[in-house]
C-alpha cells in the first residue's frame, strides 16, 4: 500500500471523513493550484529576479541551499536534493501557514533533515519527521494539472488540516463552551472589548445605585449613615462578585487549570501516527534515521526539538530528548504525549502531566512515572527554539537552519525594524497596558530574542509569515479562512528563497569564525 493511502486511511477510519472522497480530494487540490500559481507568478515576475534559481523543470538549484543532499528515487530515477534544518514557530492556528510554507519548499526539491518546533510548529514538526521520506518514491494523489508529479509530506498533511474540523478539540458544551467560541473568536472584536468594559463598569454603578435607593426610602437613616452603609454593604457586594468569580473559574477550569481536556486532541495525534506506524519513541527514532545524507560524517543523526514549559520545575524541556526525565521506559511512550506537552495553551487546554497511559503498554509493571510535572504550552517560555540547531563548534555548517516565525519580532513594545531612526519612539508615548505587556513578554521571549538579536546572520534563514489579519485562537475556522493562511505560507516561501544565497551565507559563517579566532 501507498504511504498516501495508509495515511489517508488511517484518519479516515478515526475521524469519519474518507479522505479518499473525490470532494474532499478536490477541496485540498485548490490549496496547491493556487499556491502553484502563485509560485509561478513570482518566478516569471522580472523584478523578483527568481527565475535564474530555477532549473527547467522548477526545480531550485541544490548549490544555492546547501553543501549537504539526500537521495530521493522518483519515476526511477535517483535524483539528489538539498537539505536543511528547519524550525516552526508556535501559534495555534497560524500553523496552517507553515503547512503553505513547507509545501512550496517540498514541491521546489528542498528536503527537512533536522525538524524543531513548539505548539502549532511542533505539531508540523514531528508529522513532517514521523512520514518516511519513501513518499517522494510515489506520485502525488492531487492532480491539479495533466501532468503526473511527486508527492511530498505536506500534500498529505494539508489534506488532513483541511478535513479536520479543530473546533472539536474545543470540549465544552453548554453555556461554557458558548462563551468560550465567542471569546476567542473575536477576542481582538474592539465592540467585545467595549461591552465588557461597559458591562462591569455598569454593574458596580449598579450595585451602589441599588443601594443608595434602598436606604433613601428607609426611615430614621442619617445621610451619613446612609453614605456609610452605602459603601460598606456596596463594597461587600464588589467582594462577594469577586469571590464568586474566582469559585465560577475554578470550578471551570478544574484542578489542571484547563477548559478543555485535550483528550480529542491527543487521539487524533495518537490515531494519525498510527496509520504511519509510529507507536513509540523508539518507532519515531528509527523512522529519523532512515533519512541518511549523501556523503555522512560520523555522528550524522537528525534531530527532532519540541519545546514545553515545566511549570512545576519551571524550567524549559525538550522532547523528546528529555522524555527520561518524567518516564522510566521513555523509548515505549507515545509521541502523541509531547504533543499534548506542548500545545496546552494555558486556561484554553488542561495542564499536561505525564502519566503510564502515555504508554504503549501501560500495564508493564516497568513503565511507570519517573517525575511528576504539570506542562503548559512551549511558546511561554521559548516559541521559536531555532538556537537549538547553531553550530557552537566554530565550524562552517554543511547546511543552513531555516525558520519561519508565525509573529513579527518585537522590541519592547515596538515592531523591529531595520532602520534605527525608525526603532526610536518617545517614552512618555507608552501607556500602562503598552508597560504590562512588554514586561511579561520580555520574559517570555527572552531565550528566542537573546539568541536573534545576537546572531544577525540569522535574518536571511528566517522569514516571517503575515498573520496580522487572522486569529490565532478560531479553532472554528472556515476554508476561506484556511486557504488564505495556507497562501500567506506559500508567499513566505517564495520570500525566504528570494533572500537566501548559500554561498553568500557561508562566507558571512566563515567570516566570523576568523574574527572569533
Amino acid at each position: 500500500m501507498s504511504i498516501q493511502k495508509q495515511i489517508m486511511g488511517g484518519f479516515s477510519t478515526t475521524s469519519n471523513i474518507s479522505l479518499h472522497d473525490e470532494e474532499n480530494i478536490k477541496r485540498t487540490t485548490r490549496f496547491f493550484t493556487t499556491a502553484n500559481e502563485i509560485l509561478e507568478n513570482a518566478i516569471n515576475d522580472p523584478q523578483r529576479k527568481l527565475k535564474n534559481k530555477f532549473t527547467a523543470d522548477g526545480l531550485i538549484k541544490k548549490e544555492l541551499i546547501s553543501d549537504a543532499t539526500v537521495h530521493d528515487n522518483y519515476a526511477g530515477k535517483p535524483i539528489e536534493r538539498p537539505v536543511v534544518d528547519l524550525v516552526q514557530q508556535g501559534g495555534g492556528m497560524y500553523g496552517i501557514a507553515l503547512l503553505g510554507y513547507t509545501y512550496i519548499m517540498e514541491k521546489i526539491g528542498i528536503r527537512f533533515y533536522s525538524h524543531g518546533g513548539t505548539s502549532a510548529g511542533a505539531i508540523n514538526a514531528l508529522f513532517l519527521a514521523s512520514i518516511p521520506n519513501a513518499i517522494y518514491d510515489e506520485d502525488s494523489k492531487f492532480q491539479y494539472n495533466d501532468k503526473p508529479h511527486q508527492a511530498t509530506k505536506s500534500e498529505i498533511l494539508t489534506h488532513i488540516i483541511a478535513n479536520t474540523d479543530f473546533s472539536k478539540f474545543m470540549e465544552k458544551n453548554g453555556i461554557i463552551g458558548w462563551l468560550q467560541q465567542k471569546l476567542l473568536r473575536n477576542y481582538k472584536s474592539i465592540i467585545l472589548k467595549l461591552f465588557l468594559g461597559v458591562f462591569s463598569i455598569g454593574f458596580l454603578v449598579g450595585i451602589y445605585g441599588l443601594f443608595g435607593i434602598v436606604f433613601n426610602i428607609a426611615n430614621g437613616v442619617s445621610g451619613t449613615e446612609l453614605r456609610l452603609f452605602d459603601f460598606i454593604i456596596g463594597t461587600l457586594n464588589v467582594a462577594a462578585l469577586l469571590l464568586f468569580i474566582y469559585i465560577l473559574f475554578v470550578k471551570i477550569l478544574d484542578k489542571d487549570f484547563g477548559i478543555n481536556t485535550g483528550e480529542r486532541f491527543y487521539s487524533w495525534a495518537e490515531n494519525l501516527l498510527l496509520s504511519i506506524e509510529i507507536e513509540t519513541k523508539n518507532d519515531l527514532t528509527k523512522r529519523m534515521e532512515q533519512v541518511q545524507l549523501v556523503k555522512a560524517k560520523k555522528g550524522d543523526k537528525p534531530r527532532l526539538v519540541l519545546i514545553t514549559s515545566n511549570l512545576t520545575h519551571n524550567r524549559i524541556v525538550k522532547f523528546p530528548e528529555r522524555a527520561d526525565d518524567y518516564w522510566t521506559t521513555p523509548g515505549n511512550i507515545k509521541p502523541a504525549a509531547f504533543l499534548r506537552a506542548t500545545m496546552s495553551i494555558p486556561f484554553i487546554y488542561k495542564n499536561f502531566t505525564p502519566g503510564k497511559k502515555h504508554y504503549k503498554n501501560e500495564k508493564n509493571v516497568e513503565n511507570l512515572v519517573k517525575l511528576n510535572a504539570r506542562f503548559v504550552d512551549g511558546g511561554m517560555l521559548s516559541n521559536f527554539p531555532i538556537r537549538e540547531f547553531h553550530r557552537k563548534d566554530n565550524v562552517v555548517p554543511r547546511f543552513p537552519t531555516f525558520g519561519v516565525l508565525l509573529s513579527e519580532r518585537i522590541v519592547g513594545d515596538q515592531k523591529e525594524n531595520k532602520d534605527p531612526a525608525k526603532n526610536i519612539k518617545p517614552l512618555e508615548d507608552i501607556t500602562l497596558i503598552g508597560y504590562v505587556t512588554s514586561f511579561i513578554s520580555t520574559f517570555r521571549n527572552f531565550y528566542d530574542n537573546d539568541f536573534l538579536f545576537n546572531n544577525r546572520e540569522i535574518e536571511k534563514r528566517v522569514v516571517t509569515v503575515d498573520t496580522k489579519d487572522h486569529n490565532w485562537l478560531d479553532f472554528w475556522m472556515d476554508d476561506v479562512e484556511k486557504a488564505k493562511l495556507f497562501n500567506k505560507g506559500v508567499d513566505a516561501a517564495i520570500r525566504q528563497i528570494e533572500q537566501f544565497d548559500w554561498k553568500t551565507y557561508k562566507d558571512i559563517r566563515e567570516e566570523k569564525i576568523k574574527n572569533l579566532n
